[in-house]
């Protein structure tokens, strides 16, 4: 039993020759050098308005990761501290883990 293609393929072309490739890549650099040349003092000084819009949009994206259902609003975020015993002193804000975010 043999399938027939209704949709016969085009034949494949053949790679561009190395040479042609090469000129392809010289041209992109050449033209990459110039853009940045001519234009890098618009693309640097808009660089600090960028890179502070990038840490904004970060840092919101971090606080959408912890929305994972656990938390309810209202309820306290982690049950009260069993009272201290001999054995088990009481906890000093240093134990407490760093970065505010209690799991």
């Amino acid at each position: 039993m043999s399938r027939h293609d209704p949709h016969p393929h085009p034949p494949l072309r053949s790679p561009a020759p190395w040479w042609i490739r090469l000129a392809f890549l010289g041209f992109l650099a050449i033209a990459g050098f110039f853009l940045l040349v001519e234009h890098g003092t618009h693309l640097f000084g808009t660089l600090p308005y960028v890179l502070i819009g990038a840490f904004f949009a970060l840092h919101l994206g971090m606080h959408a990761g912890h929305r994972h259902g656990g938390h309810r609003h209202g309820e306290s975020p982690e049950p009260p501290a069993p009272a201290p015993t001999p054995d088990r002193p009481a906890p000093t804000p240093d134990d407490r883990p760093r970065g505010g975010h209690p799991h």
